[in-house]
């Protein structure tokens, strides 16, 4: 009997010491491994040009970009009137003295993305940053914009995303007011806008229009979104 209980002791110490190296060659292994991301913005419209789009990494504790029923703040109402990301750039900048100099980066993309066309972003996520922000202005509008908050990155997935309206403009549709072709000009209407996000309405022409609906008008979605998230070694 002892001779039975002595290899029985014997077994179960071999298959806890195993479980223990198994689990640290996978420790072993996941730590000599760091996710890559791709992220991919295609533009699905036919006659808009989106921005060079504003991109933030960062942590969970972020802000959000925006929020639908919320006043857009002054720095996203300059990127989806005027496609000028240059306050959302800074105040998206790492402040080392604030503790949170680690916890997000913001970038643009490599240029805008005409009707058709894909613009390509690849980082790692070994940082921590596995959260992303982003918005692209549609630029023959007067506040159209694509944008989507704390995304987790960490998985792959495709997403459909709808044009919104920051509210900050009344869309007036008139070329005085309107950053892309064929207009050209970054004033501000004085009219009245809305006041808050919201899912954008289109291009609708007709009187005081400087803009042809058949071709800057849209039916959502306006943009695909892909991620594609692998490991590699370090």
């Amino acid at each position: 009997m002892m001779k039975k209980v002595t290899a029985s002791v014997a077994l179960v110490g071999l298959v806890v010491l195993a479980a223990l190296l198994f689990g640290s060659m996978i420790s072993a292994d996941e730590h000599n491994e760091e996710l890559m991301v791709e992220v991919a913005i295609t533009n699905l419209t036919r006659g808009q040009i989106m921005s060079p789009a504003f991109v933030a990494r960062h942590d969970s504790s972020a802000d959000s970009l925006y929020a639908l029923g919320e006043r857009a703040s002054t720095a996203m109402a300059k990127m989806a009137e005027d496609a000028d990301a240059s306050s959302l750039l800074e105040a998206w900048a790492p402040d080392e003295n604030d503790g949170v100099s680690e916890a997000r980066v913001a970038t643009l993309s490599n240029g805008p993305i005409p009707p058709g066309e894909t613009v390509n972003m690849s980082f790692n996520i070994d940082d921590g940053k596995k959260y992303l922000s982003f918005a692209s202005m549609l630029v023959t509008t007067n506040d159209a914009f694509i944008g989507a908050n704390h995304l987790d990155v960490s998985k792959s997935r495709t997403m459909m995303l709808n044009a919104y309206d920051a509210g900050s403009e009344a869309n007036s549709e008139d070329c005085d007011y309107i950053p892309g072709p064929p207009c050209g000009t970054m004033a501000r209407d004085p009219a009245r806008p809305e006041g808050f996000v919201h899912v954008h309405a289109g291009i609708h022409g007709g009187d005081g229009s400087d803009l042809d609906p058949a071709m800057h008008d849209w039916r959502d979605p306006v943009a695909r979104l892909s991620i594609k998230t692998w490991k590699v070694a370090r």
